[in-house]
């Protein structure tokens, strides 16, 4: 497919071989919304595709800040911004992901400033096709699963991925980043 999304188009434009995936997206409103509780999309899209969790990464993006003369190949490029995939069954440890990236300190980003950075909003955000480059790291969980599963770049889509074809299309550093400190 070489039209859709920006995240359909860097794949076919760099020919890495994928899978597509449509399914239903869950209801958004509603009183738990409105209570402020945050929508799993990745999850409600691994029931939809009847995958298992653990096969069905979300994409968060984080703020970094680098420590002054940080020796790092990451840090030394000073990136203000980063992806971390990790699945949807797991969260992240910040200080893990921050380490990660070289960085000193990491924060999730709210959601107006995830689609000013990456130009996807939340629930359909991909480490593909984002508005510039941004470096990514992926949970080393995905080093045991042959094929993994992660947003098209809207609701409702996603791309089916070899972990190897996803770690290499992305030039992503894998590290464990899930679970406590």
């Amino acid at each position: 497919m070489s039209n859709g999304t920006p995240a359909l188009v860097h794949l076919a434009r760099a020919k890495i071989p994928h899978q597509i995936h449509e399914y239903e997206i869950p209801e958004t409103g509603g009183p738990a919304q409105a209570r402020g509780e945050r929508i799993s999309y990745g999850t409600a899209a691994a029931a939809a595709l009847k995958i298992p969790p653990a096969q069905m990464f979300k994409s968060l993006v984080v703020a970094l800040t680098h420590a002054a003369g940080a020796s790092s190949a990451l840090a030394a490029r000073q990136e203000k911004y980063g992806i971390v995939l990790v699945s949807v069954d797991r969260e992240a440890s910040l200080k893990r992901v921050a380490r990660a990236f070289g960085a000193r300190h990491a924060e999730l980003l709210g959601a107006a400033d995830v689609t000013k950075v990456t130009g996807y909003v939340i629930g359909g955000v991909s480490p593909f096709g984002t508005k510039r480059p941004l470096p990514v790291v992926i949970d080393d969980a995905a080093l045991s699963l042959p094929r993994v599963y992660l947003s098209a770049g809207q609701r409702g889509l996603s791309i089916e991925i070899s972990s190897a074809d996803l770690i290499r299309g992305l030039n992503a550093l894998v590290a464990p980043v899930a679970g406590a400190e």
